[in-house]
């Protein structure tokens, strides 16, 4: 108990300070300090990390939850990682937009990290637990259900944005280093790799294909979404957030886009996050959008 303790003060620390130090904390750690289910840290701005797992059809998701000392209800954002990251590596990011004003939750994807199930590449199953993750925020007291945004990275942004198209109550959204046309994609990426795993996830069938292509369901997007991507992105070619911004000029849908020259997949030295909190704070707290 002491030795858990111990590193909670340590990652508490950590967190505030916002210097990663690989050599003192591993995922394995830090998954293990929020392992449980009772397991909250307050930091000193008053904002709380809490694990926030849940269970969908017998299996467990992984997740956290950020949430601001303020009063009344909070508008709220659901954070979704990419490949091979989880609730934990989105601690930075989570603390960016709780310092904002915005209670949210990190849901890490099936096959990743403590998440049961298949790994099925933003299929059904993937789905099925974001949704899940979905509901269970909006019914919690301090947040304000007629407020919400989405944010998901790489596979998290092709999540983001089929779990858009079938939650009209959502208010705005953000998709960053995403893929939206499956097939597209699957034929562009240089990285053998991520054709491979395209192909072991799903099967590459017709139908496996169309339930993954968010473009084809942007008909029945009815809010406002950012598209970020770098330009010089290997992982998910900068055509498909061209592609997704053509879609939606067909549509008539209002977006906003930013592509960011030389940036790779990471958008490592942009300012994509003060981005997101700009977004976010115009459809989801100014008044003139938000109601």
């Amino acid at each position: 108990m002491k030795s858990k303790l111990n590193q909670m003060i340590l990652l508490l620390a950590f967190i505030t300070s916002q210097a990663l130090h690989a050599q003192q904390f591993s995922k394995d750690e830090l998954r293990q300090i929020f392992s449980g289910k009772d397991t909250t840290i307050v930091l000193e701005e008053k904002i709380s990390i809490k694990s926030y797992d849940f269970l969908r059809d017998g299996l467990n998701t992984e997740a956290l939850l950020f949430k601001p000392d303020i009063e009344g209800k909070s508008p709220a954002i659901i954070m979704i990682p990419g490949f091979d990251r989880t609730a934990v590596d989105y601690i930075p990011t989570g603390l960016i937009f709780a310092r904002a004003g915005y209670a949210c939750i990190a849901i890490t994807q099936p096959g990743f990290g403590r998440s049961d199930g298949k790994r099925d590449w933003v299929g059904p199953g993937t789905l099925k637990a974001m949704e899940a993750g979905y509901d269970k925020l909006k019914k919690e007291s301090f947040v304000d259900e007629s407020r919400i945004g989405l944010f998901g990275f790489s596979r998290g942004a092709l999540a983001a944005s089929l779990l858009a198209a079938g939650r009209i109550e959502v208010k705005a959204a953000v998709f960053a280093s995403g893929l939206y046309d499956f097939q597209k994609a699957y034929d562009a990426t240089r990285l053998e790799g991520i054709r491979e795993n395209m192909r072991a996830e799903t099967g590459m069938t017709d139908e496996a294909i169309r339930e993954r292509s968010s473009v084809l369901a942007m008909d029945k997007l009815v809010y406002p979404v950012l598209i970020l991507h770098g330009e010089e992105d290997v992982n998910a070619p900068v055509e498909q957030a061209q592609l997704l911004a053509k879609k939606l000029d067909e549509l008539n849908h209002s977006y906003e886009i930013e592509i960011y020259k030389n940036a790779k997949h990471s958008l490592g030295g942009t300012n994509y996050m003060q981005r997101c909190v700009e977004f976010f704070n115009k459809w989801l707290k100014d008044s003139d959008h938000s109601e």
